[in-house]
């Protein structure tokens, strides 16, 4: 995916290399940074995060420091007329934009260090939500930062002078709003967000168009509602690069098991994967961490951390920042007076300078990056993952992606009706639900798809879908609520498991094969040609019961439904290592050469063949912690490895 806006070095560098880096606050100051200023502290700090393998920084100027506006009340306390809060003798006439010249001088001395320790900054422009506290500009008054005419003017003239100043300037990788700038104030409505967005894009690149944007949000949503603004698509179509914060604690379904675990694991790959996908941009994994040793202990978060990286790494995303550079020194001062989870050691670094075991894997990362020349080739996608046009389902796509990494194979995700279905086999329609769970141009467009030959699998709880009598064979079907909340499903590829639901199906008559029974024998899951293609039907939500279960990935083998459904599709892997509980990715940059990734998330050692297409010629391992011997690989814990596969 190509930038649509940025200047060359930035942008080689954001597509081109995967970035290792941290979020930055100094661990004598914290967010105090800008008004304890100490040049030397950032300076040795910059240079251990260099030593530590990471070319990435991640910068808040604090709004309230930059852009310290003061209003002057007039009669009945309504503002007058507009000052500096510590200089009332500076007006708009003198400053229009109200940036405090000092701390400009500041932000040059920053600039001037990561060009010193040769790191690239991400610069989060308007910081005022930060680590659980909101720091109010002390001039907002109640206002409303996305609507208010004020509010919105003060923004982007904060952003014409920090662009201004430093266009062009090779240290700054990108500009952000802010730091999760859709947890600072309420937003009304996506188109407010939409509208806000791009007056915010368009006075950057209107004074530096060379540098690219980033939306640095938290939970974008697929389908954006009042409720729910903050928009994938429409953040995309304002941004150059999209980010994604994927902690656990904060995502829906993302700590249903051990951090260490395949699913939470995988949690940043899919959400990173799913923002890109659905957005059309590259995406940078740009907040991750355990959020400190009471979460994850100090050896166990390294481990985290390796496993986390081989898979962005392998998964083309753009990089990996941790949340954070250090612990702090400042503890009883806001915010971490008051959030815990600041002082439980979530950093990379004590707040004595030395390094946790996590900040080695950083290390050792950095030589696999230069390895491979900053980047793996591209996977080879032919299954995909279809998501609504009308509905947010990320659990039922999450937990979808999930089961096709535990089958072995790599899925796009789309939005039928709006992407080309063409280049898939097989398409995967996950827990589709409710009365509307596509729209009708979109459901046509997945019918034309399965004429034409691909194979369609649709889970679904109580779903209202057109042509089920053409598309699957059936010609009777009843939808019944569940008395207990749940079916039992004996699934002919070779497991059992009770998926909840609030409605499921009797299926009477059909003209299909049967893939699954209830507990009674009654057909539950059916598989029917259609045109050239083959359509599967389950009129049970799967993903979604696997999305409330503890545990599910280890407990519940659905994933060899989801490898029965690959094989139908012709979609055995080229190389694989058949192991539930292990990643596995097929990098392939010519024919008959490539690179395998697989990374262990079981507390013991696995061991198996390699499994292949053709017997290869050469298999070496070379990168990570691996052992290839008569083709039998060998992996310790929560280890990854890098094969190169030459046939």
């Amino acid at each position: 995916m190509n930038l649509s806006h940025g200047k060359d070095l930035p942008q080689r560098f954001l597509e081109e290399k995967f970035l290792l880096g941290v979020n930055y606050w100094p661990r004598r100051s914290g967010v105090r940074m800008w008004r304890r200023f100490d040049a030397e502290e950032i300076d040795a700090e910059f240079a251990q995060i260099r030593d530590l393998g990471m070319d990435t920084v991640r910068v808040f100027p604090l709004w309230d420091d930059f852009q310290p506006i003061y209003e002057l009340p007039g009669c009945e306390n309504q503002p007058r007329t507009v000052g500096m809060r510590h200089d009332w003798k500076v007006s708009p006439g003198l400053n229009p934009e109200m940036m405090d010249p000092e701390m400009f001088r500041k932000f040059d001395k920053v600039v001037e260090l990561a060009g010193k320790h040769h790191l690239k900054l991400i610069v989060a422009l308007m910081t005022a939500w930060m680590s659980g506290t909101l720091f109010n500009p002390t001039w907002k008054n109640g206002r409303n930062l996305f609507r208010d005419p004020f509010m919105v003017k003060y923004q982007m003239l904060y952003c014409r002078a920090f662009a201004a100043r430093y266009a062009g300037r090779p240290e700054i990788l990108a500009w952000e709003y802010g730091n999760e700038q859709n947890c600072v104030d309420h937003c009304d409505s996506p188109e407010t967000a939409w509208v806000w967005m791009h007056a915010i894009a368009a006075e950057l690149r209107l004074r530096d168009p060379e540098t690219p944007i980033g939306a640095g949000m938290h939970g974008l949503r697929q389908v954006p509602s009042p409720q729910a603004p903050w928009g994938i698509t429409d953040c995309a179509d304002a941004v150059d690069f999209l980010t994604t914060h994927p902690y656990p604690e904060f995502t829906p379904g993302c700590f249903k098991d051990a951090l260490t675990s395949l699913r939470a694991n995988l949690h940043a790959t899919a959400e990173s994967r799913y923002v890109a996908d659905l957005g059309k941009r590259p995406t940078l994994c740009e907040e991750t961490g355990t959020l400190g040793s009471s979460i994850l202990s100090e050896p166990l978060s390294a481990a985290y951390l390796r496993m986390r990286l081989y898979s962005l790494f392998a998964n083309g995303v753009a990089g990996c920042l941790w949340w954070c550079y250090s612990d702090f020194l400042c503890a009883d001062e806001l915010p971490y007076r008051d959030v815990q989870m600041e002082n439980n050691g979530p950093a990379l670094t004590r707040s004595d300078g030395s390094p946790r075991p996590a900040a080695g894997e950083m290390r050792k990362f950095r030589q696999v990056v230069e390895q491979f020349g900053g980047r793996l080739p591209d996977q080879e996608r032919r299954a995909a993952i279809l998501v609504s046009d009308l509905n947010d389902d990320w659990l039922a796509a999450f937990n979808c992606l999930v089961l096709c990494t535990q089958a072995g194979f790599s899925p796009a995700i789309v939005r039928p009706g709006y992407d080309d279905l063409s280049p898939y086999r097989l398409l995967l329609a996950p827990s589709l639900s409710g009365l509307a769970p596509l729209s009708v141009p979109a459901w046509e467009a997945v019918q034309k798809a399965v004429a034409a030959g691909c194979v369609l699998y649709v889970s679904g709880d109580g779903v209202s879908l057109t042509g089920c009598d053409r598309l699957f064979g059936i010609r009777e079907m009843e939808k019944i609520p569940l008395r207990e909340g749940r079916e039992n499903v004996r699934f002919d590829c070779g497991f059992e498991y009770a998926i909840q639901a609030e409605f499921g199906a009797r299926i009477h008559a059909c003209d299909a094969e049967i893939m699954a029974r209830s507990a009674d024998g009654a057909p539950l899951m059916v598989r029917h040609a259609c045109g050239t293609g083959t359509a599967c039907f389950l009129p049970l939500p799967l993903e979604k019961s696997l999305a409330a279960t503890v545990d599910a990935p280890e407990t519940v083998p659905a994933w060899r439904l989801y490898r029965q459904l690959r094989d139908m599709a012709g979609l055995r892997p080229v190389v694989d290592f058949d192991d539930p509980q292990c990643e596995r990715y097929w990098n392939p940059d010519r024919p008959g050469h490539g690179w395998v990734t697989v990374i262990n998330h079981r507390r013991e050692s696995v061991s198996g063949e390699l499994l292949c297409q053709q017997p290869p010629t050469v298999v070496r391992p070379v990168a990570g912690e691996g052992d290839f011997a008569g083709n039998r690989l060998t992996l310790a814990p929560l280890q990854a490895v890098i094969l190169e596969v030459v046939w």
